[in-house]
């Protein structure tokens, strides 16, 4: 299955549960992941996914958040887990995107683009299909689903544009920016 299969889970759904929880103080991954919870029984839902990868989920939304300057690291609390305060930028983006923000809404702050660039999968040059690979990586980075891929089935296009989402799914779930 992959995130658009679950409800609830897409990473605008996830970003405004983290911005509408933390408007009302400092959040932790706990305190989301309890919400997340509380919207699941709510909608009387199952999540689909472990604990370990909603969680996973949520830690990775809270770094974006970090990196685009919406969060910033609240005062520690002794013997508390790590938590985040909303910034002014932070209450602009939950006032103007209610319903949450997705990587291409991110990358309109520059320190996330600058993180963008920083992170970018670069085609060594070698497949002559670089292109279409780059473009199903940047697709799958960006949460399309995979059945979004513009190439007719059965083409060598479609297979690198799907190599590539393929790609960019498991460094996402490897942790690493995305």
């Amino acid at each position: 299955m992959f995130e658009n299969d679950f409800p609830l889970l897409s990473t605008a759904s996830l970003v405004a549960l983290i911005l509408h929880t933390a408007k009302s103080g400092p959040v932790t991954l706990d305190s989301c992941e309890k919400a997340l919870g509380g919207l699941f029984r709510q909608a009387n839902e199952t999540p689909g996914l472990p604990p370990e990868a909603l969680r996973e989920r949520l830690a990775g939304h809270l770094s974006d958040l970090e990196i685009a300057g919406i969060l910033v690291p609240a005062e520690p609390v002794p013997g508390e887990a790590a938590n985040w305060r909303l910034t002014s930028r932070g209450h602009q983006a939950l006032t103007r995107h209610p319903e949450g923000l997705d990587q291409t809404d991110l990358a309109k702050y520059p320190e996330f683009a600058a993180h963008l660039r920083d992170t970018a999968h670069h085609a060594c040059g070698m497949d002559p299909r670089g292109a279409q690979f780059d473009e199903g990586y940047r697709a799958g980075m960006n949460g399309q689903p995979f059945t979004g891929n513009p190439y007719g089935f059965d083409t060598a296009d479609h297979q690198a544009w799907e190599s590539g989402w393929t790609e960019a799914q498991e460094e996402r779930r490897k942790g690493q920016p995305g």
